[in-house]
């Protein structure tokens, strides 16, 4: 099993810096429009990936639900018609993990000083 965890760990980073290159070099090259829309729906569903991956990491079940639907809203959101809404809650779940990071960093901050 950590043989297949680590396996498919670094098959996600590989595809990872590959989407990120092609981001980067989308910049600078000027890809055609059928390939930015491939390079945004890969790194959608990758970030997805990893928020569903994410979430079995957390104790709180509130918070599993969140990453998880999170996840799965940015997976599925590529395959749904572009709309002003499915943007505006694509942004919300994307930034979903900091304001949770942020928010818990701040509780725990405030944990230790009380001690």
């Amino acid at each position: 099993m950590k043989f297949l965890r680590e396996k498919a760990t670094m098959v996600f980073n590989f595809i990872l810096v590959f989407v990120l290159i092609g981001k980067v070099s989308s910049r600078f090259l000027d890809f055609s429009d059928e390939t930015n829309q491939l390079l945004n729906t890969a790194m959608f569903s990758l970030i997805g990936i990893a928020y569903l991956a994410f979430s079995w990491a957390f104790e709180k079940i509130i918070l599993k639900i969140i990453l998880l639907f999170s996840g799965l809203y940015l997976i599925l959101m590529n395959f749904l018609p572009d709309s002003e809404w499915n943007s505006i809650i694509g942004i919300f779940c994307t930034a979903t993990i900091l304001f949770l990071a942020d928010f818990f960093q701040k509780k725990n901050k405030k944990l230790l000083l009380h001690k």
